[in-house]
């Protein structure tokens, strides 16, 4: 089945959950053990959904830094978080990085293929075992560390099961920035329930005819927006008309 498409390739289940298994190989070697952060900045793209995957896989909890944020603030967060590793995009520059020490992984095939594929085993983790740890805005002053665990997680979606009765048939959109907490909702509900996740470029992002034009043609039925973004996108309906089955305000 089909997990991941963006802009007209897509990505299988069963090959996501092998790189991610690569992933999660090379960390461990590393000695990544529960509750060890590991920070992850990659633009939105696979590589981005395989390092969230695999460091969870790991064991770890992950820490988005969203390579379009500040250097200053890219650099606060990866200082306050104290990881044990950062995860990197191909080719991405990271001129904000000061700590020579921290190992760095590249998340391309080439770096990873010496890996196993098979589900790695890992020690016993609990619901109160660390999964994400988000920062907020800020804008009330330095940006702080949110820690949330992977109880918190599952109870997110077993409470909503029922009202919504998600399923593999859905497709959802990964729209917001995965360093924002809503990205947990659109990313993981995709996956934890077998749909289908479409990764929207940053540029269709904030272009709301675009936008529009993607949930018709991927035929979209999971959306997660705020009632501003909402408002835009009615002003942007053609003849195109498409009903999403399930819409979620932020």
């Amino acid at each position: 089945a089909i997990a991941l498409t963006l802009d007209g390739e897509s990505l299988g289940y069963g090959e996501l959950n092998r790189r991610a298994n690569r992933l999660a190989h090379r960390l461990l070697a590393l000695g990544v053990k529960p509750d060890d952060r590991v920070a992850i900045c990659v633009e939105r793209s696979f590589e981005m959904v395989v390092g969230l995957l695999g460091i969870l896989k790991a064991g770890a909890a992950y820490v988005p830094l969203d390579p379009v944020y500040p250097a200053d603030r890219l650099a606060y967060m990866l200082a306050d978080s104290a990881p044990v590793a950062l995860l990197a995009g191909t080719g991405l520059e990271l001129p904000w990085l000061d700590a020579p020490t921290l190992p760095l992984l590249r998340l391309d095939a080439d770096t990873l293929a010496d890996q196993p594929v098979d589900n790695p085993a890992l020690p016993t983790l609990a619901p109160n075992h660390l999964a994400y740890v988000i920062y907020t805005s800020g804008s009330t002053g330095q940006p702080k560390g949110v820690m949330v665990e992977h109880g918190q997680m599952a109870r997110l979606f077993g409470a909503t099961e029922a009202l919504f009765g998600f399923d593999h048939d859905d497709v959802w959109t990964l729209f917001h920035s995965f360093a924002f907490d809503f990205s947990v909702w659109e990313l993981w509900g995709a996956l934890a329930y077998g749909g289908r996740l479409v990764l929207v470029p940053a540029l269709t992002a904030r272009t709301p005819g675009e936008f529009y034009a993607l949930l018709c043609r991927e035929r979209v039925t999971v959306l997660n927006q705020t009632p501003s973004a909402f408002r835009a996108l009615i002003a942007a309906q053609d003849a195109n008309e498409h009903a999403l089955r399930t819409v979620i305000f932020g």
